[in-house]
This record gives structure tokens, C-alpha cells and sequence, in this order.
């Protein structure tokens, strides 16, 4: 099981409402924000916060495919939001409110910050939520400089916390085979005793007043080696009349394609 006794969050301190101008400029990368984020990573990095990106950015990454999900070890994310809303970096940064929509995660729970003048929104996801380990050796780096979680432990996270949607997502962004599994911990299950604590803390933030959102997690149990089997074994049966198989080798590789991580891009 994952580690998160005795690291309690830090509540997010009061926001502001975000501005919106018609004046506002767009994110760095024609509106992706990839520049901003780097930014960001650098900024905590300088502190001696390790992070990487998570969520849609891991995904986008790794080709499948925004606000950014930085992830942050738990017990750092108090100093990284404090770090923020000091000088010099509050002259860029404001806290704004918290995710505003439906999510079957604790995104509404975390801080969130928006570059000022700006578009570029970015979240502080503890470490503990994401089932990652954050720390230097289970990071790599896009040709951009931002860090991401090695892909072994961005899988892992997968299958740990049963999240099947962003597993099916990264197995087709990567196309790998069955046998790259064995790379992963395949024996066992999720793991649902971390799953029924995020439920807990998403069903009794602010006196119960998201619950109509959960589950945030799937806390039913089942096997990692027949969830990474039953996506490996399905990528051709996600094609469709318009991703033709003579064309496509999943949903989202072409044929040749190179890695794209192996590529430089604006979208990481």
C-alpha cells in the first residue's frame, strides 16, 4: 500500500476570484502553457521541491492526446504554496479558486494558482493522491527540460490506483507491448485501502459539499496483472472508421510514428 498515514494536508489559504480581461494574454506555447509550467517546476525545484507533471500533461507527454498538475511530495506542498505567494514569484502567481467542475479525483481540494495577466493555470497535486513517489530518481525529462514521472511509475500508478481510463490512455500514447508489463508489480491488487481514504477526504471536504461528486476512486478490488492484460490485449479493438488500421497502430500512434517524447514539442 502506498504511504499516507500521518501527512495531513494543509488546507488552502483564502483566494482570489481570477480575473479574466479580454487584455489577457494567452499561455506561453500558443495558449498551451508549456514555457509557464516549466517555470513553475523551476521555481520549486530552486527550493528543493522535487515535482513532476501528472494528469493530462503525463498523459499528452507519453501521446495521448489543461490546466497543469504539478505533483509535489505530500508533505511539501504547504512550503511549495507558501513559496508562491512570496516575493518575488506573487508578482506572477495568484491562488485562485479551487477546480470548479465535477472530477472523480481531489482536484477541487488542492491549491491552484493562475500566472497573472495570463491564461495559465497550474494545480498542486500531493504526491500521496497520485500513488507517486516523488523524488528525483522516478523523474525524467521531456527535451523541454519539464520533469514527468518515468513511465514505469506513471503505469504503476495506473494499475495501483485503478485509474483504468488514464492506463488505457498512456498504453495507447506508448504502444506497448505485454511483455513491457513485466517491467511493473503485476501481483496483487489495487489498492483499495488508499482509494477508500480519498473517498473519505473528497466526501467530507468543506462539510460534505463536493459528496455529490464521488467516487473519487475506484475502491473495489482487482487484479493489476488482468487490468494491464485486458488494455495491452484491446489497443486494435479501439480503432475506429476514423483511425484506419493501415494508417494507425492505436487510437492515438501512427504507423512509424516516432516516440513522442523523443520529440521536441510545444505541447511539452
Amino acid at each position: 500500500m502506498f504511504p499516507s498515514s500521518g501527512k495531513t494536508l494543509p488546507p488552502p489559504p483564502p483566494f482570489k476570484v481570477a480575473s479574466e480581461s479580454r487584455n489577457e494574454k494567452p499561455a506561453s506555447n500558443g495558449g498551451r502553457g508549456t514555457d509557464d509550467a516549466l517555470t513553475v517546476t523551476r521555481i520549486l525545484e530552486a527550493s528543493d521541491i522535487p515535482c513532476c507533471l501528472v494528469g493530462i500533461s503525463a498523459l499528452i507527454f507519453y501521446g495521448a492526446a489543461r490546466d497543469w498538475e504539478i505533483c509535489i511530495p505530500t508533505e511539501l506542498v504547504g512550503k511549495a504554496a507558501q513559496l508562491l505567494q512570496s516575493e518575488p514569484h506573487s508578482a506572477y502567481y495568484d491562488l485562485v479558486e479551487p477546480w470548479p467542475y465535477p472530477s472523480t479525483s481531489l482536484l477541487h481540494t488542492y491549491h491552484r494558482f493562475k500566472g497573472k495577466g495570463t491564461n495559465f493555470y497550474f494545480i498542486l497535486v500531493p504526491a500521496q493522491d497520485v500513488h507517486i513517489a516523488c523524488e528525483p530518481s522516478n523523474i525524467t525529462r521531456s527535451l523541454r527540460g519539464l520533469p514527468y514521472p518515468k513511465l514505469n511509475v506513471f503505469i504503476q500508478s495506473c494499475l495501483d490506483t485503478r485509474n483504468e481510463t488514464q492506463l488505457c490512455d498512456v498504453v495507447d500514447g506508448t504502444n506497448l507491448s505485454e511483455q513491457w508489463g513485466e517491467n511493473l508489480e503485476l501481483e496483487g491488487f489495487n489498492d483499495v485501502e488508499w482509494a477508500q481514504d480519498i473517498n473519505k477526504r473528497g466526501r467530507e471536504f468543506e462539510n460534505g459539499s463536493f459528496a455529490h461528486w464521488a467516487p473519487f476512486a475506484w475502491d473495489a478490488p482487482r487484479s493489476r496483472r488482468d487490468m494491464w492484460q485486458s488494455v495491452v490485449q484491446t489497443k486494435k479493438d479501439r480503432l475506429d472508421w476514423t483511425k484506419p488500421s493501415d494508417v494507425f497502430i492505436t487510437q492515438y500512434r501512427i504507423i512509424d510514428d516516432p516516440d513522442p517524447w523523443t520529440v521536441l514539442s510545444d505541447d511539452y
